[in-house]
């Protein structure tokens, strides 16, 4: 038997979309910023890679209109049934479970689009190559991912530290790459795309909800982390309970890490 193409170390099913939806929300600004640049048209047919709860396919199917199409595909089937629940008044978006790596969409497209999803796989170039092969020529390849290499904190607290260091190990323990934002341009250029741009951002804030993502986060890779003995029980209690109290303080500044949004031309 082949090796999974994906190691996708955060819990999945309802408690995992749950997470999606606040970090939906956190991303919803700078990827309708990032679809306005392109731009996204009336009329595209775009396939959103690793759709999760569905957001990003409901935000497409708004913006290419009644003329288009988008087609969202997921590995986790609950996430795939939940997205499909939610799509409401959306007869433009079609939601499939699939694996990017091996299962190729018969359709092709005018664009393709990844948020978090390279930097859960074992080989992230063998799955754009895949991707690239959907699109037609002039379409555009789009991807946003992770650099955990940037923590962001203020007054600094050592647990949040902490919890990068732990996120990082985590996915590197099962073969991905949580550093693979700077990365995503090479990528890119390596399939063949042209004309390749990038816009980095990091969202930051006060607020409880986007501050509340890192133990979201931790919460859904503790049995991996712990599987691993990359931590013990009672340090994680310990993180958690730090990182529950900076997400209550409107004082601490938390940051989510680094987002690099990277996009390209199929010949």
């Amino acid at each position: 038997m082949s090796e999974p193409s994906h190691s996708y170390v955060i819990r999945g099913g309802i408690e995992g979309r749950e997470r999606l939806r606040v970090l939906a929300a956190i991303m919803e600004p700078t990827t309708r910023a990032l679809f306005a640049r392109l731009p996204v048209r009336v009329g595209d047919r775009c396939w959103d890679v690793g759709c999760g709860g569905g957001d990003v396919s409901a935000l497409l199917a708004d913006l290419v209109g009644p003329t288009g199409w988008v087609l969202g595909t997921d590995i986790d089937p609950v996430k795939v049934e939940l997205a499909e629940a939610e799509r409401g008044d959306r007869p433009n978006i079609c939601y499939r479970v699939a694996d990017a790596m091996r299962e190729t969409p018969s359709e092709t497209f005018d664009l393709a689009h990844a948020r978090y999803l390279l930097s859960h796989l074992t080989d992230p170039a063998g799955t754009l190559a895949a991707i690239r092969s959907a699109l037609r020529p002039g379409a555009l390849l789009v991807v946003e991912d992770v650099d955990f290499s940037a923590p962001l904190c203020d007054p600094d607290r050592p647990a949040f530290r902490r919890y990068h260091d732990l996120y990082t190990r985590t996915a590197q323990s099962r073969g991905a790459d949580p550093l693979i934002g700077p990365r995503l341009p090479a990528l890119l250029r390596a399939t063949g795309v042209t004309d390749v741009q990038i816009f980095i951002h990091q969202p930051a804030g006060f607020d409880h909800a986007p501050k509340h993502l890192s133990v979201l986060t931790l919460e859904g890779i503790a049995p991996i982390a712990l599987t691993e003995n990359l931590t013990t029980p009672a340090e994680l209690e310990d993180i958690l309970t730090d990182l529950r109290a900076a997400a209550d303080d409107p004082a601490v500044l938390l940051g989510c890490p680094r987002i690099v949004q990277a996009w390209g031309r199929v010949p």
